[in-house]
């Protein structure tokens, strides 16, 4: 799969336990949640950013940050990015985040953290810029 070409969030190859699947997206999710999407091609060339379609109805004060990985769920973030209140559990946002390096064909990672207990985050495709 091209990392640089719109990947649907539901075309993950793993996920954490009871993963919601909804409306073509997944979520809401959670701390704790991951998703896994294999064999991403980044080829020789690092990505500028990355890019995710989210969407998020949390309560106020509420927020969570999703973290990019790469091989591994326990890996250390190659980027990141926060994530609030959108307006809405439908009312999606197109939303950057910084990246590091990284070049050749590896599994990508999302994870979600929060230090709330709610879930903060709907994703609907992702893709790396160039």
């Amino acid at each position: 799969r091209d990392a640089y070409a719109s990947v649907e969030a539901t075309s993950f190859d793993g996920s954490s336990t009871g993963l919601p699947v909804s409306g073509g997206a997944i979520g809401p999710l959670g701390n704790g949640d991951w998703v896994r999407y294999d064999d991403v091609v980044f080829g020789s060339s690092s990505p500028l950013d990355f890019v995710a379609r989210v969407a998020s109805g949390a309560a106020g004060g509420v927020s969570g940050l999703v973290e990019v990985r790469i091989d591994s769920r326990t890996a250390a973030p190659i980027g990141s990015f926060a994530v609030a209140n959108t307006g809405g559990w439908t009312s999606w946002r197109d939303v950057p985040g910084n990246v590091a390096s990284v070049t050749g064909t590896h599994d990508v990672y999302l994870t979600f953290t929060s230090g709330q207990s709610q879930d903060f985050v709907s994703v609907d495709q992702f893709y790396f810029r160039h």
